[in-house]
C-alpha cells in the first residue's frame, strides 16, 4: 500500500471550502491534477475524472462516491476488478482557528498496485498541488 497526504489551512469557512470542493464541473477551472470531472458527487454515484500525471499525461479514471457527509467529508474509490488495484481518495474539511483545515488522503493498494504506482510515478506533487489550488481558489473567489 502507498499513501499520499496533503493538508492546507484555508482562510474561509468550512461551507465555503465545501462549495468549491463539491462542485464537480468547476474542477476544470482551478484544479491542476483533476482537470475535469464528469458527473456529480452523489453517494453511490459514479464520476469520471481526467487525471493529469506528473509526466503531463492525462488518464481517464472512473470512480464511485463511497462516502459523502457535507460539508466535512467525501470519498471516491476506483480501480480494477477483484481489488487488484484500489485507489481511494478521502477529502476532509474541518473547522480551524484560521478558517478551515483541508486534508486529502490518497491510498493506493491491491496486488497490482506496485506496477500501477510505477507507471504513474510519485503522486505526492499532484496531491500537494490539489490542496494548494483549492486554497487559492477558495481564498480568491
Amino acid at each position: 500500500m502507498t499513501e499520499y497526504v496533503a493538508t492546507s489551512t484555508i482562510n474561509a469557512s468550512v461551507e465555503r471550502v465545501w462549495k468549491v470542493l463539491a462542485d464537480a464541473p468547476g474542477y476544470a477551472a482551478w484544479n491542476p491534477e483533476l482537470i475535469a470531472i464528469e458527473g456529480h458527487f452523489v453517494l453511490g454515484g459514479t464520476i469520471k475524472a481526467r487525471v493529469r500525471l506528473g509526466d503531463g499525461k492525462v488518464r481517464r479514471v472512473t470512480m464511485r462516491v463511497t462516502a459523502l457527509a457535507a460539508p466535512s467529508m467525501m470519498e471516491w474509490v476506483g480501480g480494477l476488478p477483484f481489488g487488484l488495484f484500489v485507489g481511494r481518495r478521502t477529502f476532509e474539511v474541518t473547522p480551524a482557528a484560521e478558517g478551515a483545515q483541508f486534508r486529502l488522503h490518497l491510498r493506493m493498494s491491491g496486488l497490482l498496485s506496485p506496477m500501477i504506482i510505477k507507471s504513474v510515478g510519485d503522486r505526492q506533487p499532484e496531491v500537494d498541488s490539489f490542496a494548494a489550488a483549492l486554497k487559492t481558489r477558495v481564498e480568491t473567489t
